[in-house]
């Protein structure tokens, strides 16, 4: 799979070394408004960090521009009058780091996807508990748990997607990878789908899956996928409408260079 940059969230900045900002802007969202403003940016030299303005609004209604910068102190006030004095714009602020070099944006609550859907954000060391801790604790069951977590999840997800007319169990798994990529979960491709009757087997071959990279990072040499695979079986289970095995036969944990999966109701 070809190599791709990593994306920034920037509601949240800690940089040692350098004097953070964050430029706060309330402003009628017209065409053309954040070029504008970037370009008084440009203008002083400004090391743009992150720009967040993920209202989706009409043209001539009010949103929030958030912006973590880098610049230099004396060019504060130059900048915040010259943004000031666009048309469209209502309030400016040039925020400090709420705690030492730490700056997060407290302007926009909660994190939502385009429907207006609430996301959450949980760093590796965040669920180090369940990758972890959860299998030191409970042993195969704890696994198990986890595994039947990612399968109700993966019901659930199918009957959203079934409500957005896909029918298609390829297209539906298709969608679903498109999903975890975005959320930063992992990254998937189908290599072989073989449909005969009431029979089926699906090889997924997956990056960076986020169970087993931080397995890998904590010394656990097995395979370790277990909730994002309850997922992918949910959904293919409740396409199939019948139980499917799904077994992990290549794991990043264990060496491998990518998790492999295949998923069957019955030898073909």
């Amino acid at each position: 799979m070809t190599e791709i940059k990593p994306l920034i969230i920037g509601n949240l900045v800690r940089l040692d070394g350098k004097d953070i900002k964050g430029i706060m802007v309330r402003l009628v969202n017209t065409p053309g408004v954040l070029a504008k403003v970037l370009s008084i940016l440009a203008k002083y030299r400004v090391n743009i960090l992150a720009v967040n303005f993920p209202e989706i609004v009409a043209s001539g209604e009010k949103g929030t521009l958030f912006i973590i910068a880098s610049f230099m102190k004396s060019d504060y006030r130059r900048i915040e009058s010259e943004i000031h004095s666009l048309e469209f714009v209502e309030d400016v602020k040039i925020k400090d780091p709420q705690i030492g070099n730490l700056l997060v944006d407290l302007y926009h609550f909660p994190i939502v996807d385009i429907e207006g859907k609430r996301l959450l954000i949980f760093t590796e060391n965040d669920m180090e508990s369940l990758v972890v801790h959860l299998k030191k604790c409970f042993k195969e069951g704890g696994l198990a748990f986890l595994y039947h977590q990612g399968l109700l999840t993966g019901l659930l997800l199918a009957d959203v997607y079934k409500k957005w007319e896909i029918q298609d169990l390829r297209v539906a798994l298709y969608v679903n990878f498109l999903r975890a990529h975005a959320l930063g979960r992992y990254r998937a491709e189908i290599l072989n789908y073989i449909r005969k009757r009431d029979t089926i087997k699906i090889r997924i071959k997956a990056y960076d899956m986020w169970e087993c990279t931080i397995a890998k990072k904590y010394g656990i040499k097995e395979h370790s996928c277990y909730f994002e695979r309850g997922v992918i079986a949910g959904i293919i289970e409740s396409y199939l409408n019948k139980r499917v095995k799904l077994k992990e036969e290549k794991c990043i944990a264990v060496g491998n260079s990518h998790c492999l999966f295949t998923a069957s109701t019955s030898d073909i």
